[in-house]
């Protein structure tokens, strides 16, 4: 059997610009961000963190400034956030979907560092915000993140697992 030389390289040319409008497109898709604490952070009143240390931001949905990320593309979203305390302190952190509360996590231990974290699912339309806040001070203890430019412990990470190519209303409870 003879191959046609002609055939065989349309059919190649055809598979690499498949492959490549792929590629294309899953890209352009793609949100993912993680960003972490590189400096201590003592919170005595409910205010948002702001993780000053971007890994990774993929689809700019992450803010340094504010410390909010803002949904580029409706979907299916994983985050988690995760901290250390100093020794002899408390880390207690909420996680926010447009100003309501979705999760906490809590860690103290005299005498050591304390450490906890959390995660959550969330179904996102584009223009959503989720947010770490700490949680006030009157409610039991301020809030004491550990960092340091060479140990970043406390992180806030989400990605996107599933489009959602429908539009639909922000549902939280």
């Amino acid at each position: 059997m003879r191959i046609n030389q002609k055939t065989t390289m349309n059919s190649l040319i055809f598979t690499l610009v498949a492959v490549a409008l792929y590629e294309v497109k899953a890209e352009t898709n793609a949100v993912a961000f993680s960003a972490g604490l590189s400096k201590n952070l003592q919170l005595a009143h409910t205010e948002i963190v702001v993780y000053d240390r971007v890994f990774t931001n993929v689809g700019s949905g992450y803010d340094s400034n504010t410390g909010k990320f803002r949904c580029p593309t409706s979907g299916v979203y994983v985050f988690q956030f995760h901290s250390v305390a100093n020794q002899d302190k408390t880390i207690w952190t909420e996680l926010w979907h447009n100003g309501y509360y979705i999760c906490s996590m809590y860690g103290h231990t005299s005498g050591d560092y304390a450490s906890g974290g959390n995660s959550a699912v969330l179904r996102l339309t584009k223009g959503d915000e989720v947010y770490v806040k700490a949680v006030d001070a009157v409610n039991g203890a301020a809030t004491n993140m550990y960092g340091a430019s060479d140990e970043v412990y406390s992180t806030f990470s989400g990605y996107m697992v599933a489009p959602v190519y429908e539009e639909f209303p922000s549902v939280v409870g």
